[in-house]
């Protein structure tokens, strides 16, 4: 962990100070029923499958689907990564500010992955389709070169928006060993779904690819979780027409890559998770995160049975 000191003469102080509701995401978990946590999970209704018929020529975020064979069977897990707030607080004219190092950000990422990827593949599994981490997906060195440096992810004017308003906020951002970092700002954006969900995907061979981010706020000598967001991008199983679509820049057009499903989860009081003294990470609890992402998949299910139905 890191400390800086800037002088000022006068400014608007973010208070690092926040009230708890739960001492472990272990007892969020064991607190509320999986009905309660389903509902806390926002899904964004702007990317959601689809079975209207205005929608059957393929055009829109969200794909066109009429039946369960259409759900994807192998499932990439591009991006698990961490963002952090950081603190800040006041001394007279001086603000101290502090967050992870992007190291300390790296190992937060890699033990949370470690703490949720056997309930995420186990969960995958349950509906029928196989996740799988880089090690599984990078199976040729044309893959490896495309996922780790070629690819390039596209993003709209809106998706840039967002994008800055989330590196605005976040002092570092960090993924788990293995993985890119995607940022999780432009996870809905049209663009952003077009080039993960068409061409990594399509890359890749995989039928879609996931990401997950988390965002948490070092606090002095703890560290709390804020937020989880996951979303899923495939390509569009509706072939192109031979028709003049609608403007593309709307988000409304024909996409190769669509976004299939994605939600965000807001704590209303932020969880502790970790412990910090003299600058290192002294403890590190994720126990139960690995329920919360399931549930996001249990959400994400619900919505594809429920739209093919």
């Amino acid at each position: 962990m890191r400390t800086i000191k800037i002088f000022v003469i006068s400014c608007f102080l973010i208070s690092g100070q926040i009230g708890l509701a739960q001492k472990s995401i272990k007892e969020y978990v064991t607190k509320n029923s999986s009905k309660k946590i389903q509902k806390q999970i926002l899904l964004d209704i702007l990317s959601q499958p689809t079975s209207n018929k205005a929608n059957s020529d393929g055009h829109g975020k969200g794909p066109y689907w009429t039946s369960k064979d259409q759900f994807p069977k192998t499932i990439a897990l591009i991006t698990y990564n961490i963002s952090d707030y950081g603190y800040y607080e006041s001394n007279k004219q001086w603000i101290t500010y502090g967050s992870l190092t992007p190291n300390g950000g790296n190992l937060v990422a890699t033990k949370m992955l470690d703490q949720t990827i056997v309930k995420l593949k186990e969960t995958f599994n349950a509906y029928g389709a196989k996740l799988l981490t880089p090690d599984e997906f990078l199976d040729t060195p044309e893959k490896k070169a495309y996922y780790l440096t070629d690819f390039t992810p596209t993003v709209s004017k809106m998706g840039k928006f967002l994008s800055n308003i989330e590196n605005r906020t976040t002092d570092i951002v960090a993924s788990a060993d293995g993985y890119r970092y995607f940022d999780m700002g432009a996870a809905f954006d049209f663009r952003r779904a077009e080039s993960l969900g068409g061409d990594l995907a399509k890359k890749l061979g995989v039928d879609a690819v996931l990401s997950v981010g988390i965002t948490i706020q070092t606090i002095k000598k703890y560290a709390t979780i804020r937020a989880v967001k996951v979303a899923m991008h495939g390509p569009n199983p509706v072939p192109r027409q031979d028709k003049k679509y609608v403007n593309p820049k709307l988000g409304t057009g024909y996409y190769e890559g669509q976004i299939y499903t994605g939600a965000t989860l807001m704590f209303k009081k932020p969880i502790p998770c970790m412990v910090m003294r003299k600058n290192e990470i002294t403890e590190m609890n994720f126990d139960g995160l690995e329920v919360i992402l399931e549930h996001f998949l249990h959400k994400f299910y619900g919505t594809f049975n429920w739209v093919v139905k």
